[in-house]
């Protein structure tokens, strides 16, 4: 990260407001841009990213990652355009969802504080949603696991705007003693409007911190999203480790092939990838088959076949029937698998056939 000072951010879209936060080539650490008020606005990202470039000095950007708290196509789509316009290039930038975010966040501590898991508690206007980390190991392989729950009530949500949690005490108490009593946290986080507070309710605050550590901030994604691009540079806190969250995939996908006439097996999903950057396209010659065998790998190491029939491609001899394999994902448990018939150079015309076909991973 020394060799070229460029800027690395992270930025968190949030539904009424940007928060930014930058690597300090000078501290060799995590800083929190004070934007304007202009630039805060949710339509502003450009604005952002030039005023995380003033702040640091900086004339080239290195790294950039954007958290979002509604992780779908359109919304990622949109921030990869208004980044691509930035000038980042393909590879340098990620879109994450706030969970993914706050993992890198977390992780990045002392060990100390999360070697049992972690616990984020984010409190809007609709409630408190609860998540849980925490790396799990299994068949020599470290896992990333999360378990989303939530809680609401009416009484909940009018503390968010009225801001007097004290009223709701006793509910956030007994919330929490039975969040914790089923999960072994070693630090937890609260962020979100409704923890916006100048202090927390007293006996709420002390079971928060009773038998772990807790603390209270509200620009956790920013700042994740902040060391999730610096694992872009230099990959360290999850180097080893198998992301299963909401938002990656959770199977492998493998298919048979022959490479100098010895046989192997393929991957064209890694397990762990983050769905909207989880497709890939290769390129095959195929042997005289009606069909090709997608092997799904599970969490579990457990493996089930998805068949795809390919008969509507002409077979041509001598090694000439060459076919584009793709896989594209919708979400983290769906993929369209797209097989093309491309011919073969000037000798052979393509058929023109494509073959199709939607996958449910079942995780």
């Amino acid at each position: 990260m020394e060799q070229c000072k460029g800027l690395i951010a992270g930025i968190d879209i949030g539904y009424s407001k940007i928060q930014a936060s930058v690597y300090s080539y000078n501290s060799r650490n995590v800083q929190t841009v004070k934007l304007t008020e202009d630039s805060k606005e949710k339509t502003s990202l450009a604005n952002v990213v030039a005023e995380c470039m003033r702040a640091t000095g900086t004339s080239q950007i290195q790294s950039i990652c954007v958290t979002i708290p509604d992780y779908h196509f359109d919304e990622i789509s949109a921030v990869r355009d208004t980044l691509k316009k930035c000038g980042v290039s393909d590879g340098r930038w990620q879109v994450l969802s706030r969970v993914e975010s706050f993992a890198y966040y977390a992780y990045r501590q002392k060990s100390e504080l999360h070697a049992a898991g972690v616990a984020l508690f984010d409190y809007t206007s609709e409630g408190i949603r609860c998540d849980y980390l925490a790396v799990r190991k299994n068949d020599n392989s470290n896992y990333l696991l999360q378990e989303h729950t939530g809680y609401t009530s009416d009484i909940l949500k009018k503390a968010v705007i009225s801001k007097e949690l004290g009223l709701v005490e006793n509910e956030l108490c007994t919330f929490a003693e039975e969040y914790f009593s089923k999960r072994h946290v070693s630090a937890a986080y609260l962020t979100g409007e409704g923890f916006d507070v100048e202090k927390l309710p007293e006996r709420f605050a002390k079971l928060m911190v009773t038998r772990r550590k807790a603390f209270v901030g509200q620009n956790l994604f920013a700042k994740g999203a902040c060391f999730a691009a610096m694992e872009i540079l230099k990959p360290e806190v999850f180097k080893n480790v198998i992301m299963l969250l909401d938002n990656h995939v959770k199977c492998g996908i493998e298919i048979d092939i022959s490479s100098y006439e010895k046989p192997m097996r393929f991957r064209l999903v890694r397990p762990g990838s983050n769905w909207y950057t989880a497709g890939r396209t290769v390129e095959c010659i195929l042997e005289d088959m009606r069909s090709i065998t997608f092997k799904i790998i599970t969490p579990e190491n457990k493996y089930y076949d998805e068949v795809v029939d390919i008969s509507e491609i002409p077979f041509r001899e001598g090694k000439t029937t060459r076919v584009s394999v793709s896989v594209s994902f919708v979400d983290s448990d769906r993929c369209n698998i797209t097989i093309k018939d491309l011919g073969f150079g000037e000798f052979v015309k393509s058929s023109g056939k494509v073959i199709s076909k939607e996958l449910v991973l079942r995780s």
